[in-house]
């Protein structure tokens, strides 16, 4: 051995371990840190979202001197019964905002196949209805693929347009006869007003009398990724005058449905067709409080996603869900919002007075002489 040289001792197997430990706990708490810091992000990219949506409308209203339709379209009947082409009514309002958000090609491309359905062989207003754009999704929704219908390729919304208090309907009956299956009764293009700022009518931003600032316009919902997710819809029998909501609460015991015989999945669930209109699809009613359960109120059950409902709000951030007003503010609403009387029948969509539902039910009336804030 050589003079001079030095040995350099190693670590002992006690002191990797120890190290490896130390690196772990730092893991450990950083985590969180790391995961709370990207979904600030998510929540602050949705709130972007709803700003968007929501100043949309009101360069909408500011170029038509009216807010635009939840639910528009040409009133043509169901083609699949009475023969005839059309929209039925079920365009979205997220549609006719696009040329005030920066996407006129994407509305270029619906306003095409609306006067020519068909290329090549081809429907191609299939083709225009898979069109996905990013304003409309929340980075926090949970739900990408479509959970009753595998494959199926629409276009994807996490917002919904503000129905108000009542049980909101996508389409006229008379008796058991619904106006898309009827030539006569699609032809009168009935409008559908709601106690909230939009239904199937162009409202002025005058006749919402309780203030532009508090009033919701458009809200975030959940969007399923399962069967029975929160974002699937219950059918829950009865007459809607006289169905309390409570009902549809009492299904959802905080994990899934107690009753997974009732969730509808006849048809695409909610939130994976951006551009229909109806209130199953692209509406939000203010009767249960945000991450509430989601039904349909209605004696029948034939075509249930046209029918009256309870279609809450909700989101995947924790506590509560993202609302944007009238006036273009974004607020949040914790769960927890004073909600008033589940146990009392929604108030018919054309009557007036105070809503049963509280603060969060008064928030959503537009002209039922409430003025409260998000704060109260």
């Amino acid at each position: 051995m050589r003079k001079g040289m030095r040995f350099r001792p190693g670590f002992t197997l006690v002191e990797l371990l120890v190290v490896i430990a130390i690196i772990g706990i730092l893991v450990g708490l950083l985590l969180p840190a790391v995961q709370a810091a990207r979904e600030a992000a998510r929540r602050m990219q949705c709130s972007n979202n709803i700003k968007q949506i929501a100043l949309a409308a009101l360069n909408y209203e500011s170029a038509y001197k009216r807010l635009p339709a939840m639910q528009c379209g040409t009133g043509g009947v169901h083609p699949n019964t009475v023969h005839g082409p059309g929209q039925r009514f079920s365009m979205s309002g997220h549609y006719a905002s696009l040329p005030f958000i920066e996407q006129q090609a994407a509305y270029q491309r619906f306003e095409e196949v609306n006067w020519n359905p068909w290329e090549n062989g081809t429907p191609a207003r299939a083709l225009a209805n898979t069109t996905r754009v990013p304003h409309l999704n929340c980075p926090s929704a949970a739900g990408e693929t479509e959970p009753t219908n595998a494959g199926r390729t629409r276009g994807l919304t996490s917002y919904g347009f503000c129905a108000g208090d009542n049980y909101a309907a996508g389409q006229t009956f008379n008796g058991t006869t619904q106006e898309r299956d009827v030539i006569a009764m699609s032809a009168l293009k009935s409008p559908i007003r709601n106690r909230g700022a939009f239904g199937r009518s162009w409202p002025s931003i005058g006749e919402v009398t309780d203030g532009t600032s508090n009033t919701i316009a458009i809200a975030e919902f959940n969007r399923a990724n399962a069967v029975n997710h929160i974002g699937m819809v219950i059918l829950l029998a009865g007459d809607p005058l006289a169905t309390p909501p409570l009902g549809c609460r009492a299904q959802w015991n905080g994990r899934a449905y107690i009753t997974p015989s009732l969730i509808f999945t006849g048809d695409t669930a909610r939130g994976f067709r951006a551009w229909a209109g109806n209130p199953f699809f692209n509406g939000v009613t203010t009767i249960l409080p945000p991450n509430s359960p989601s039904c349909m109120v209605w004696p029948s059950v034939s075509n249930p996603h046209w029918m009256g409902g309870i279609y809450s709000a909700g989101s995947n951030h924790t506590g509560g869900a993202q609302v944007g007003m009238v006036d273009g503010s974004v607020r949040f609403v914790s769960g927890s919002i004073d909600a008033g009387n589940s146990g009392i029948p929604a108030p018919a969509a054309a009557g007036g007075g105070l809503s049963p539902y509280g603060v969060w039910g008064a928030l959503g009336s537009a002209r039922a002489g409430e003025v409260v804030s998000v704060s109260e």
